[in-house]
């Protein structure tokens, strides 16, 4: 077996194929294609670049393993991250300590190049004995939470679709005394824009600013990173603003996608400065609307327990589902204190820390 590093130019056909043999359920999606691989692989702006390795058997790729650079806000310093993603094993090399010996080999490979850890975001949890032995580490839950628009295709999809206007005529009911409850807006307003208008969103980068000299440890997220990020092939995003007067104080970033044969609305950022926390519902009650005029079902969102008592979400009926990702990292700078770095008090993380949505 040899691992080795991956050469895009001439193996992106094999990794391709590799990766519709591992995540069949992306088949007929743009994901699949080329294109969509080159964007998220060679098109990120910044000093570092991609890493990418393959373990070969016999000249055939069996296993890939491969890391975007993040940028994380620390003190006065930047943490450079390896986020790792689309990691996988060939059904044929599975069982033979593929996975957790390129895992290694790779690790290895990004501290040399100057990471200072990895990251990832698990949701099987079958998959993390592999990277707990080539030396990563589980830290803490980071729950999916859901909030239901109608229960259409919810219960449909489990063959009791005939209850849904019952369902959902009863949940409006509860929903709008959560909504009353709320408050009002006061001096508030919600702009809305697309990933298309990133450069004419006045005050974007100021906030991202200003929010980062709050967090302990924060996605460094400029215009560059934006773009890039939202910036996905055949992808659309809402960007939602919060504004006190002129200034940004809140913004929250989402896109339609199916889950389960449910049209559901991902919220991938949501992001309020201190004082506004709990404002997170006037955010939340327009991306309902934007919702409701574009048939999604469900909003869904990945965060911490802790962020979703700070935005007070339950109070905009958002439910902790029984699924959940994990933050799993394997420390590469041991110069680092990592015991201070890893309390979970310290992070932020929503689906754009990770390649998700």
């Amino acid at each position: 077996m040899e691992f080795r590093l991956f050469n895009h130019k001439e193996e992106l056909e094999a990794q391709r194929s590799l990766f519709q043999e591992c995540f069949p359920e992306n088949i007929g999606t743009p994901v699949m294609e080329s294109f969509h691989y080159t964007w998220k692989f060679h098109t990120k702006p910044g000093a570092k670049t991609s890493n990418e390795f393959v373990a070969c058997d016999a000249n055939d790729i069996v296993g890939y393993y491969a890391a975007i650079p993040y940028s994380y806000a620390y003190k006065d310093t930047v943490l450079n991250a390896a986020m790792v993603c689309d990691v996988m094993t060939g059904i044929k090399a599975r069982g033979k300590g593929v996975f957790t010996r390129l895992g290694i080999h790779s690790t290895e490979a990004m501290a040399g190049n100057g990471f200072d850890f990895t990251t990832g975001y698990p949701i099987r949890e079958e998959v993390i004995p592999g990277h707990m032995k080539a030396g990563w580490e589980k830290h803490f839950e980071l729950p999916l939470y859901g909030r239901f628009i109608r229960f259409n295709s919810f219960l449909k999809k489990r063959k009791i679709g005939f209850l849904a206007p019952f369902m959902n005529a009863g949940y409006r009911i509860v929903t709008s005394f959560k909504k009353l409850s709320n408050g009002k807006k006061g001096s508030l307003d919600v702009t809305v824009h697309n990933n298309q208008q990133l450069d004419n969103i006045p005050g974007l980068e100021e906030f991202y600013s200003n929010w980062s000299n709050e967090i302990p440890i924060s996605l460094i997220k400029d215009l560059d990173f934006l773009k890039w990020r939202l910036g996905a092939p055949e992808k659309n995003y809402h960007i939602l603003t919060l504004r006190n007067n002129s200034e940004v104080v809140g913004v929250l970033i989402a896109r339609e996608v199916e889950k389960e044969g449910v049209p559901c609305m991902g919220i991938l950022e949501l992001a309020l400065l201190d004082g506004y926390h709990d404002k997170a519902n006037i955010l939340v009650n327009e991306l309902i609307a934007i919702s409701k005029r574009n048939g999604s079902e469900l909003l869904l969102t990945m965060m911490s327990e802790i962020w979703m008592k700070k935005y007070k979400l339950k109070r905009s009926s958002f439910m902790r589902t029984p699924f959940k990702f994990y933050l799993i990292v394997k420390q590469l700078n041991s110069a680092l204190n990592f015991t201070e770095i890893m309390k979970e008090q310290n992070w932020h993380l929503t689906w754009i820390d990770s390649d998700d949505l």
